[in-house]
């Protein structure tokens, strides 16, 4: 206790160790608190916000100043007993039959009896909002309500609904209507059928190519712009204003709630999103879980290897040593990249099963870094073996096991722990490496896979993605550079001619 106290002492007085020591902490909470720092999927949660967009907090800067955030335009969405605060609410029964509503805890109730002629106009209840529009445009809106019969069941045609959208320029879009009733959790683009007291959610969105044909008569309207309709109705800030018409063609009784207008933000969360819409701070993250994860367990393994290969061979000798210096000698003339890289590739084109790519390139990693400390541990054994503590305690009849595990091992745990920390940069630019040339699990975010990605995403559109290659490159620099003060600095301690006197 008294030495390792000793020992801690030593360590503060190094400015780089604690330095590197803080810094290793910093990204290993980072990494164990990944599920409570974000809430996304790295791989699955898609579409959180436009492609490529910036951090939130760019906004600052000039030029991304006017960029749109995700926002719920539509206020009092459910309808509170303050609703028409909000909501310009009208009746539209000239046809004859009558509608009302009611406003209730659970959102708006409307009662339509149609008129006993069959020809005569149906009774329509009219839903407006105008609102006001304060950024540049945004490439993606999404129109929704959740719209519950009451009273019977309906078939798709009974049920009459329809969403208008002023523009900011003045110009009115037909985005949703009985042909465009979209299921967003089914990949049916209809409803058969509305059953009684089943919530059903009726949505639009501008990505969707039967809302653009309603909309614009055709399908991809391009000559709106490069983000179609969504930038037609917010190309720039000004009032705006949505309207919808519920009717139906036999008496009912229908609650409508949750109406909303939502947009897609081109700024979002603390580092933006990537070319899917996928949030690169949970990529971070989750990244720095498995590029310390590779880079300690390939480290330990290579550093364990090393050093069982180093006493044996220092303290046996003889034939023994030969043998296995010369293996090591083999092992360093195999040039690591070509070689893994070869293997890796005839492991994708064989199509060869393997649960976990990460995997194999940290069993990879390990089998190929222990070579330069078995040396080291070898040739510290040699040195030690000659001391009179290891003669006595052969004079005394202690087995060769007993005096390399009491004896020996002791004396080279202080180049153990420093080959250890020296081992761990050279595992996490190597897995970094690896991934970014695209022989990574594509279903695991590592620090390396995000270059890749981004690397992917500059040459194909071109866009300079700042927010999503520097944050990864930087803590691959950072982490493996503290690795290296801890390991100078424990090098420099622990080992006898590098200690200060």
């Amino acid at each position: 206790m008294a030495s390792f106290k000793k020992f801690l002492e030593e360590y503060k007085r190094s400015k780089l160790g604690v330095v590197g020591v803080v810094i290793v902490v910093f990204f290993a909470i980072l990494a164990i608190s990944a599920p409570l720092l974000t809430n996304e999927n790295p791989i699955y949660s898609q579409n959180l916000a436009s492609p490529l967009s910036v951090p939130a907090w760019a906004k600052v800067f000039p030029q991304y100043r006017n960029l749109p955030l995700n926002s719920q335009l539509l206020k009092d969405p459910s309808f509170s007993q303050q609703a028409q605060s909000a909501w310009f609410i009208a009746s539209d029964d000239a046809g004859g039959g009558s509608v009302s509503y009611q406003i209730t805890n659970k959102g708006l109730v409307v009662n339509i009896t149609p008129p006993q002629n069959p020809y005569a106009p149906q009774p329509v209840l009219v839903l407006n909002q105008s609102f006001y529009y304060p950024w540049s445009y945004t490439c993606d809106f999404k129109l929704y309500l959740n719209v519950t019969p009451l009273s019977s069941n309906f078939s798709s045609d009974e049920l009459i609904v329809n969403a208008f959208l002023k523009s900011v320029d003045g110009t009115v879009y037909h985005v949703l209507g009985p042909s465009v009733y979209t299921d967003p959790t089914s990949s049916t683009e209809y409803y058969p059928k509305f059953l009684k007291s089943h919530s059903y959610v009726i949505f639009a969105s501008s990505k969707d190519p039967f809302v653009n044909l309603l909309a614009t008569g055709t399908i991809f309207p391009t000559n709106l712009g490069s983000c179609g309709l969504a930038q037609a109705v917010f190309r720039h800030p000004g009032n705006a204003s949505v309207s919808i018409t519920i009717a139906a063609t036999k008496k009912a009784s229908i609650l409508v709630s949750n109406v909303n207008l939502r947009i897609q933000g081109s700024a979002f969360g603390v580092l933006g999103t990537d070319d899917l819409g996928r949030s690169v701070w949970s990529q971070f993250v989750y990244g720095a879980r498995v590029s310390l994860a590779v880079g300690l367990v390939a480290a330990l393994i290579a550093v364990v290897i090393g050093t069982l290969v180093g006493l044996v061979a220092g303290y046996v000798g003889g034939l023994v040593d030969e043998l296995l210096m010369r293996f090591t000698d083999f092992m360093l003339t195999i040039p690591f990249l070509p070689f893994v890289l070869i293997l890796l590739t005839i492991i994708q084109v064989a199509q060869i099963r393997i649960v976990n790519q990460e995997f194999v390139i940290l069993i990879l990693i390990a089998i190929f870094s222990w070579q330069g400390i078995a040396r080291i541990i070898r040739s510290q054994v040699l040195s030690i073996k000659e001391r009179p503590f290891v003669e006595a305690s052969k004079a005394l009849g202690a087995s060769s096991a007993h005096i390399i595990w009491r004896h020996i091992l002791p004396n080279v745990m202080g180049l153990v722990y420093a080959n250890m920390a020296l081992t761990v940069p050279s595992a996490i630019l190597i897995e970094a490496a690896l991934t970014f040339l695209g022989f990574g699990d594509p279903n695991i975010i590592s620090w390396g896979t995000m270059l890749s990605n981004a690397q992917a995403s500059l040459t194909a559109q071109h866009a300079f993605v700042w927010w999503w290659f520097l944050p990864p490159g930087i803590a691959i620099a950072v982490l493996s550079m503290a690795f290296i003060f801890i390991g100078f600095s424990l090098d420099a301690i622990l080992n006898p001619k590098l200690r200060k006197r």
